[in-house]
């Protein structure tokens, strides 16, 4: 028999524990509890928890987080979790492992013809201690990669909105904005954002968008058009994973569009090697 239940701050540790044997599926659901614990609310990394329990062990877990997205690892009974967060407003969109996504979104009654997103990702994972910087970092001396600072924000504005475009299938709006100025207002006060540089210039970033004691999920790899296919993307992933194992993190995590093949091929030149599926999906308001 199972148990179906919002959860409250007493049962965070054996939620812990429950995600701490999942890590490279969990990183977002992982990194949000650290910050805020079991906690409701419209403030960044809050978010309302269920579990299924068989035997009194969680054997499945997701949240709706305060930017309204979905979050699961639910190997069983993920479409009745997802069905306790249906009605108005729903969730604006779902993460999780491929499979459970699907029944996640059959769960909330949102059809495929509603979707402005339906990525299937390919999940990577990495131990940092085999960290390969690629050629362009050996053979450029001009490359550097470094935090994100309060000056880079327009430039990490405009990336971010042109990265919400492109990869996400968002349209400009006043709302996008908000939400970008938001995103990486966080990211570098956080100290999770980087920065590749070529000489004087940026040419590509990324950052942290999860991270625990151990391991960090890398997201936000952008490039602009007119600096891709010089080995940009890599350089500065390669370059945020250096900083990390010089902080003792030993774990990275990143997923990727699984029809992406240069993104994959880039992954794989620093050392990255499939490790399952993931799914982003999107509602259309």
């Amino acid at each position: 028999m199972s148990d179906l239940r919002l959860l409250t701050p007493a049962d965070q540790p054996v939620l812990e524990a429950f995600l701490a044997s999942h890590t490279a599926e969990t990183m977002i659901l992982c990194a949000n509890l650290a910050r805020s614990g079991i906690a409701e609310g419209h403030t960044p990394y809050h978010g309302r928890y269920a579990a299924a329990f068989e035997g009194g062990a969680i054997v499945g877990v997701a949240a709706l987080y305060w930017n309204g997205m979905l979050a699961l690892y639910a190997p069983r009974h993920a479409t009745a979790l997802a069905a306790l967060f249906a009605g108005t407003p729903g969730p604006a969109g779902v993460i999780g492992p491929w499979q459970q996504a699907l029944d996640a979104q059959d769960a909330l009654d949102r059809p495929t013809a509603r979707l402005k997103l339906r990525s299937r990702e390919t999940l990577m994972g990495l131990q940092i201690d085999r960290l390969q910087l690629p050629e362009p970092m050996l053979t450029n001396q001009a490359l550097t990669c470094r935090l994100a600072r309060a000056d880079d924000l327009p430039l990490l504005r405009q990336w971010r909105h042109n990265f919400a475009c492109e990869s996400l299938g968002a349209t400009p709006s006043q709302d996008l904005n908000a939400t970008v100025e938001a995103d990486v207002a966080r990211w570098v006060a956080e100290q999770s954002q980087f920065i590749l540089l070529d000489g004087d210039r940026p040419v590509s970033g990324c950052c942290f968008n999860a991270r625990v004691p151990d391991a960090v999920q890398i997201g936000n790899v952008w490039t602009p058009p007119d600096w891709r296919s010089r080995g940009y993307a890599r350089s500065v992933v390669a370059g945020a994973l250096d900083h990390a194992r010089r902080e003792g993190v030993s774990q990275a995590i990143l997923f990727t569009p699984e029809d992406n093949k240069a993104a994959q091929t880039a992954y794989a030149a620093v050392g990255f090697t499939p490790i399952g599926d993931y799914a982003i999906l999107l509602f259309a308001d």
